[in-house]
């Protein structure tokens, strides 16, 4: 197992863990107080190493692997403050709720150079942004950016705040839906999902990958809340499952080729009766 793998694997363990929460409280504050503890102690043993191995190496580092594990942490320290602060009443909640948009778009902003290069997953200036020695020389900013330190740089904080902030859109818009029970009505909840949730997830990236919605222009956020009203699921967290998704050992898309086989499948039985019954 190479230097970066080890915390491939340690990212799934605090995941579980984190997961593991609903189980011990009814209290939102308190799961959510938990699973900033257990991020908190999974960050600690996250460290660069002095020297890595290969460039490569340094890159995914400080652009995935630490910006990961920081991601986790401001994430439920904003939610935390979230919650504890939620006022009385629908109306009210409602208006707090979408204040919440307002600095996660002023950040966005600030860094929107770098937001469209995270979004866009580019990676041609890596060498100058995530290697420790790149970013020295290198003028691309007009905003100054956070303070790096031995286990992270600059352009990884950002990039992990990026991630929190998209985990805290996903929340806002979900809790606004079921405030104003928007998307709940004329649906016929006698139509189930009854896959896993991850394949659902899969299914709402593969058609966000494929432009097939709205011409290209629809959100993955906007896919995965048609979804789960669509079929009455909790697709929240459909960020975190996609990384999940994305460091699968054998085949990253299993629910989309298990589709294609059924499909072919039915389509050879319909050459044969015209009905394509399985």
């Amino acid at each position: 197992m190479d230097y970066n793998e080890q915390f491939s694997h340690l990212f799934l363990k605090m995941k579980e863990e984190i997961a593991a929460i609903g189980s011990t409280s009814s209290n939102p504050l308190v799961r959510t107080e938990q699973a900033y503890l257990i991020a908190s102690d999974y960050c600690s043993k996250v460290k660069a190493s002095d020297v890595f191995d290969t460039q490569e190496s340094e890159i995914e580092f400080f652009k995935k692997i630490r910006p990961g594990f920081e991601a986790e942490l401001i994430y439920f320290g904003e939610l935390y403050y979230l919650i504890s602060s939620l006022p009385e009443g629908k109306k009210n909640r409602i208006k707090y709720l979408e204040s919440q948009y307002v600095p996660i778009m002023m950040y966005r902003r600030r860094y929107q150079s770098l937001y469209e290069y995270w979004c866009l997953d580019r990676s041609d200036l890596d060498q100058q942004l995530f290697a420790r020695q790149g970013l020295k020389d290198f003028i691309f900013f007009s905003r100054p950016l956070p303070h790096g330190d031995p286990n992270s740089l600059p352009v990884g904080k950002v990039f992990a705040r990026f991630r929190a902030y998209q985990e805290l859109h996903g929340y806002l818009q979900k809790e606004l839906g079921k405030l104003s029970n928007k998307g709940v009505n004329g649906i016929n909840h006698s139509i189930r999902w009854t896959a896993t949730k991850a394949a659902l997830v899969e299914l709402a990236y593969a058609l966000k990958a494929s432009g097939a919605i709205n011409n290209g222009n629809a959100s993955i956020r906007d896919i995965a809340t048609h979804l789960e009203n669509a079929f009455h699921q909790d697709l929240s967290q459909f960020y975190r499952t996609f990384q999940e998704i994305r460091i699968r050992k054998n085949s990253r898309t299993t629910f989309l080729d298990r589709l294609k086989d059924k499909l072919e499948r039915w389509m050879d039985n319909t050459d044969l009766n015209s009905r394509g019954d399985i």
